[in-house]
């Protein structure tokens, strides 16, 4: 009788600390995420701020479907995904933006997260050209962007703001990533992703929505 009255004390306390744990909670209202996403990149210099600070994304101009100017200052205060592809690419692409695009249905309406989609073949890949590959993809307008420019910019980009590619030099020197980076609101690197796996991109999109949570 002793031990029986004894594992029903046990489970009271059990539920009384729990009920302790979830009313803690509650009154300090903490919404962090359970997991933090770790940053990506070097430590670099903050002329500004006069400090050491995780590596930023670097400025930009470039044009998107609707031939409108993008920079980096269009993504302000937003989370977003970047990738890097070409509308004939008849490999890794097709399979990579078919990932995006069911990436992106998760967050539709939702004016925090956007896609950025760079072109690695800006001479063939012009303004009408991303607007119809915008199209087969079923892109939300102004939340999944596809951006063409000048090359070299492009290419900078991907191999040194955003760290998806390095130099090919089977392919001639040509960027053909599979990589899809996530990158906070201050424009620091969170999350690197295989876009052609579709469990990867599932990872992606959880971390999203732990990134949001991260800056309420």
């Amino acid at each position: 009788m002793a031990s029986s009255k004894l594992s029903v004390m046990n489970i009271i306390l059990f539920v009384v600390a729990i009920g302790a744990l979830v009313g803690a909670f509650m009154l300090t209202g903490d919404k962090k995420p359970i997991r933090l996403l770790q940053y990506y990149g070097p430590r670099e210099y903050d002329e500004v701020a006069k400090d050491t600070d995780f590596h930023k994304v670097m400025d930009f101009k470039l044009t998107d479907q609707y031939g409108q100017t993008v920079t980096l200052d269009s993504f302000k205060n937003k989370v977003f995904i970047a990738n890097f592809f070409y509308a004939t690419c008849p490999g890794i692409c097709k399979k990579m933006n078919s990932e995006l695009e069911r990436a992106t249905k998760s967050f539709i309406g939702n004016n925090k997260v956007k896609f950025v989609s760079y072109t690695v073949d800006p001479m063939r890949d012009s303004v009408p050209v991303l607007m119809q590959y915008a199209k087969l993809h079923d892109a939300a307008p102004y939340q999944w962007y596809f951006l063409t420019g000048d090359k070299n910019e492009i290419y900078n980009l991907a191999r040194k703001s955003y760290y998806a590619a390095v130099a090919d030099s089977a392919q001639g020197n040509f960027v053909h990533t599979e990589n899809m980076v996530l990158v906070d609101t201050h424009h620091h690197l969170r999350g690197i992703y295989h876009g052609t796996d579709s469990a990867d991109v599932s990872r992606m999109v959880k971390d999203i929505g732990l990134l949001l949570q991260e800056t309420e």
